[in-house]
């Protein structure tokens, strides 16, 4: 019987193109150390069996990147990675410094927003305050004054309120003729020897919406504790009025229930504190009814300060 070819030798270990894994993992070199001493002692025992006929092809043809130890594990070699990462503590310290300066900086900015929002409220709260107090101001000193100067204000009276004159002409129109005398008394209460001073004022006279007439008046002066009386006399020609209102205006005249208003409008003034001071006034005489004046009665006119 013929005696069998020796057997090849083992195939050279290819190199993975990266460089001895060894020199970057010194854990890998112990490990490579043991599988070389393991495959030695695999191809001794495969030579002394190659005689008697028995051999394993799977050890001879295994892949060169697979390898079996000591303990029967596989052990399959990683490639080295060419980027090597820095210490992992100073991968730690580099990502807390990072995340403190973050916390640091965010910590700024709420504190300087805290500080902005806190120096807005106090100087809205400290503005506010000054405008309260400053409207308080204003609203006395408005309330002293108006006071003082109502007290000063004269009192108006309705004496006298007489028709002399009331006829209707019918035409293509209805045409009113009218006269009417009007009296009006003023009185100076004021015991603070206040005068009082009155400018040119206007009289109007009206009822039940027809025009009575106006008249002009001419300023005076008032002493304190005098009473004046004015003399109010108006008149209207050919006045076209509408034939409801005159023929009302007629049947209450008759009766001598007629109601009337009259309006005295001018300017009041008078020395206070060393100023003398004007004010616009109007002596309201509303819905004053001739039954009343006739009968004695003196109607009291409203006296309007800062009003035309």
């Amino acid at each position: 019987m013929s005696e069998l070819p020796p057997p090849p030798p083992p195939p050279s270990r290819r190199s993975s193109g990266f460089g001895d894994p060894a020199l970057f993992f010194p854990e890998f070199a112990a490990k490579q150390c043991v599988l070389e001493r393991v495959t030695e002692e695999e191809g001794e025992g495969e030579d002394s069996s190659y005689g008697k006929g028995s051999f394993d092809l799977s050890s001879r043809f295994s892949s060169p990147s697979v390898s079996r130890n000591e303990y029967d594990i596989v052990d399959i070699p990683l490639k080295a990675s060419s980027l090597k990462l820095p210490p992992s503590g100073l991968r730690e310290s580099s990502t807390f410094r990072e995340e403190d300066e973050r916390n640091s900086g965010s910590f700024v900015d709420q504190e300087e927003k805290r500080d902005c929002s806190g120096c807005f409220r106090k100087c809205c709260a400290y503005t506010c305050m000054f405008l309260s107090i400053v409207l308080i101001i204003v609203l006395l000193t408005g309330l002293s004054v108006n006071t003082s100067i109502k007290s000063r204000l004269p009192e108006v009276l309705v004496t006298n309120l007489k028709f002399s004159r009331l006829d209707f002409a019918i035409s293509s129109d209805l045409l009113m003729n009218a006269n009417m005398n009007t009296v009006l008394q003023l009185s100076n209460k004021n015991n603070d020897k206040t005068v009082l001073y009155y400018s040119p004022m206007k009289a109007d006279v009206s009822s039940e919406n027809i025009n009575l007439g106006q008249k002009r008046l001419v300023g005076f002066e008032q002493n304190p504790g005098n009473v004046t009386s004015l003399k109010i006399a108006t008149r209207v020609r050919k006045s076209k009025v509408y034939d409801v209102d005159a023929t009302l205006l007629r049947n209450k005249e008759k009766n001598r229930e007629a109601v009337v208003d009259v309006f005295l409008r001018g300017k009041l003034s008078f020395d206070w504190l060393g100023f003398r001071i004007h004010i616009p006034v109007v002596f309201a005489c509303e819905d004053v009814k001739q039954s009343d004046v006739l009968n004695g009665l003196k109607p009291n006119c409203d006296v309007r300060i800062f009003s035309q």
